[in-house]
């Protein structure tokens, strides 16, 4: 058996125990997988899972820095053609980026305008507060 650390983890089955709860001891290393993302494995409910889990970089098979290089490109307004030549990845697999994302980037904008009660203006002025903070760190 595993020795159990206390990670900054926790199980993400609705099911378990220990669902959303941080430093029980109940979450231990598993292996990583082909592109380098650490694996875990709850000893109480038994599920694998993954950091990534609820993230752009879940279930893709490539490394999380390619995934960032392509974002990037894609904030630059590249071409999604430019961005496979350059990137030398096949188009389908840049379209499949770009569309997690999106979709990433929707989920947060809604739970910002329904859960927080703010109005898009709001939201994008928040984005824009956060880049320009960005710059400083």
């Amino acid at each position: 058996m595993r020795k159990a650390r206390k990670l900054d983890m926790s199980c993400p089955n609705a099911n378990c125990r220990a669902f959303d709860k941080v430093g029980l001891r109940n979450v231990v290393r598993n292996g990583f997988q082909r592109n380098g993302t650490q694996k875990y494995k709850c000893v109480d409910c038994g599920r694998n899972f993954v950091r990534t889990i609820n993230t752009p970089f879940f279930r893709k098979h490539l490394k999380k820095k390619e995934i960032i290089r392509i974002c990037k490109m894609l904030s630059e307004k590249t071409s999604f053609r430019a961005i496979a030549r350059i990137t030398g990845h096949h188009l389908d697999t840049v379209r499949a980026v770009a569309d997690a994302v999106a979709k990433h980037c929707k989920k947060f904008n809604e739970y910002f305008i329904t859960e927080l009660k703010l109005s898009p203006i709001e939201v994008d002025e928040m984005w824009s507060f956060v880049k320009k903070k960005k710059k400083i760190v």
